[in-house]
């Protein structure tokens, strides 16, 4: 097991202690959600343009995660930034797609193509199961069977897409992102309606 490192800057200078962090401690990749919510393709270049210079000077992988409430948010607007930067390395939690833009149940062929792309993108996993109305489900309930099977399928995508694009001693890292409340499903008593097994 490695460390998966988290940052959530809001300038390109926010990103220099985490990378001096990331550097001492050996982390695997920083996960960076940026903590911005710009409405113009156009303001976003410099500070991805900033993020990947310092990413590359100090040899830490960064991967941009596909996040709500982040300039990730929407999967369209997503989709324009890697028109704008076909090689951007992303860290994909397609959940937030899936409940952003309320996939319906059968998935249409766009939506799988548009996933495909951000998949196609995407260097480390989140796995988070998600319908159109939840962001995280309790995946060992049989009426969410249908959801869990989309998942795996996208994520077996997106599996084999990187082995592909990954060298010969890169590694693939998988984060079961199962996250307490308000992630999770909560009962009349305000607490998880399913216990996690260990």
């Amino acid at each position: 097991m490695q460390a998966e490192g988290q940052c959530f800057p809001q300038t390109v200078d926010n990103l220099k202690p985490v990378l001096e962090n990331a550097v001492e401690f050996g982390v695997h990749h920083i996960d960076l959600q940026p903590d911005v919510r710009l409405r113009r393709i156009q303001e976003c270049v410099p500070l991805l343009e900033g993020w990947r210079r310092l990413a590359d000077e100090a040899g830490v992988q960064v991967y941009i995660e596909t996040h709500r409430d982040r300039m990730t948010t929407d999967l369209h607007f997503t989709l324009d930034l890697l028109d704008c930067f076909p090689d951007l390395r992303l860290l994909g939690d397609i959940s937030h797609f899936v409940v952003g833009r309320e996939f319906p149940s059968p998935i249409a062929d766009n939506h799988h193509e548009e996933i495909y792309r951000i998949l196609e993108n995407s260097w480390a996993f989140h796995g988070r199961v998600a319908t159109r109305e939840q962001v995280q489900i309790e995946i060992t309930y049989p009426q969410h069977k249908m959801w869990v099977d989309q998942f795996l399928s996208w994520w077996e995508y997106g599996f084999r897409s990187w082995r592909k694009r990954a060298g010969a001693e890169d590694t693939l890292a998988f984060t079961c992102e199962l996250g307490p409340k308000p992630y999770a499903i909560t009962g009349p008593d305000g607490e998880d309606t399913r216990r996690p097994l260990c």
